[in-house]
């Protein structure tokens, strides 16, 4: 065996993938550990989590539980709240996958949750937290022209023209409506009118 195969004998164990597939909810230190292809349990003695002065996580763990901790109530939405730190807060997997593809972690391939669709109704609009009264007007409009949209069906879509005057007679300005009506129209979809 070559030098650069030879497996590190301080490094952290990987997980046993079949012990973890059917879980569904974990603290946020634990996905991050899974995510990092490193076994929790490492860092637990009779269930209970080890301090980090006794055995601290590799780098690549920690800064990937700094970021998700950070997020949390953001993009991360937290489950039930853990005891003691913030990183014991309890997440939901596939909104945890989501985030993951979000920040271009590569996770293993063992890893079986499948990301979750962003859920609009519990996140602020997908810009994150950051709001103003036209960016509401545009939430308003998408939610009520394109939430019955069929993109079998062209006849489901509201003309320009229908979302022009309905954000002009709520206040704005008619070329700021003009744009809006624009980058809300679906893509693909011909102009003129529908059949």
């Amino acid at each position: 065996m070559t030098p650069e195969h030879t497996p590190d004998p301080f490094a952290p164990p990987k997980p046993d993938w079949d012990a973890w597939a059917t879980k569904r909810q974990l603290p946020l230190w634990v996905a991050v550990a899974l995510a990092c292809d490193i076994d929790p349990n490492y860092f637990q003695i009779n269930g209970e989590r080890l301090p980090q002065e006794i055995r601290p996580y590799p780098a690549k763990m920690a800064d990937l539980l700094t970021a998700a901790t950070s997020n949390l109530g953001g993009a991360l939405r937290a489950m039930a709240k853990g005891k003691g730190s913030l990183d014991a807060t309890e997440v939901d997997l596939a909104n945890f996958a989501g985030w993951l593809i979000s920040v271009k972690h590569a996770w293993p391939t063992e890893l079986s949750w499948a990301p979750a669709e962003p859920d609009f109704d519990r996140l602020d609009w997908p810009w994150g937290r950051h709001s103003t009264e036209l960016l509401r007007k545009l939430a308003e409009a998408a939610d009520r022209f394109w939430r019955n949209y069929d993109p079998d069906d062209p006849s489901t879509a509201p003309t320009n023209q229908q979302v022009i005057d309905w954000l002009t007679n709520g206040g704005v300005a008619i070329r700021t409506a003009e744009v809006m009506g624009t980058i809300l129209r679906a893509d693909g979809l011909s102009t003129g009118p529908r059949k």
